[in-house]
């Protein structure tokens, strides 16, 4: 069984990002523990001097379960034009470890745009050398139902060839 770790770029309880992780989840079927990072809220921000030996027990345990995992889904929204502060200081943690390196990702902004911020994370994601399957979904919220079922067919066709190609990555090491 492949296990998944999926992270909400979003700090609202409740949010699309959420729902969409639902619905990817679902996509994949059998064969795969998706597993959903808490919050994002509750990590502290980046700081170099912190980040030697012994770094925070909250991302040392972040880490550790991102070693774990076979592939990482990350859906997050775009605020001001770019990635949620939030999402953007996870990522920071992971650069002096090199987490992200090697592992596949689906990369999902799913905003009322996006664009900036979806450019944002293929840029940071290829420079922390992961194995990236990008997808943007602009105006999110009108193509997802709040039991998770995505409502547009070419979004659903879209992120059914993206999982797919996140799939793929995973199984090629």
């Amino acid at each position: 069984m492949k296990k998944i770790l999926a992270i909400s770029g979003s700090t609202k309880a409740t949010s699309t990002n959420a729902l969409y992780i639902i619905a990817i989840s679902r996509l994949l079927g059998g064969g795969f523990e998706v597993t959903n990072f808490p919050s994002i809220a509750d990590i502290p921000h980046f700081n170099p001097d912190l980040d030697k030996e012994n770094p925070p027990k909250v991302i040392e345990e972040f880490r550790i379960t991102m070693q774990k995992a076979d592939g990482i889904i990350i859906s997050t929204p775009e605020y001001a034009m770019g990635l949620p502060g939030s999402l953007k200081n996870l990522l920071d943690w992971t650069v002096s470890s090199a987490s992200f390196s090697g592992k596949p990702v689906l990369a999902l902004v799913a905003s009322t745009q996006g664009e900036k911020a979806y450019q944002s994370i293929i840029d940071i994601l290829t420079v922390i050398e992961a194995k990236v399957s990008p997808q943007l979904i602009s105006f999110a919220k009108a193509k997802i139902n709040n039991e998770a079922g995505i409502t547009d067919k070419e979004t659903l066709t879209a992120l059914k060839s993206t999982i797919h190609s996140f799939v793929a990555s995973m199984e090629n090491g």
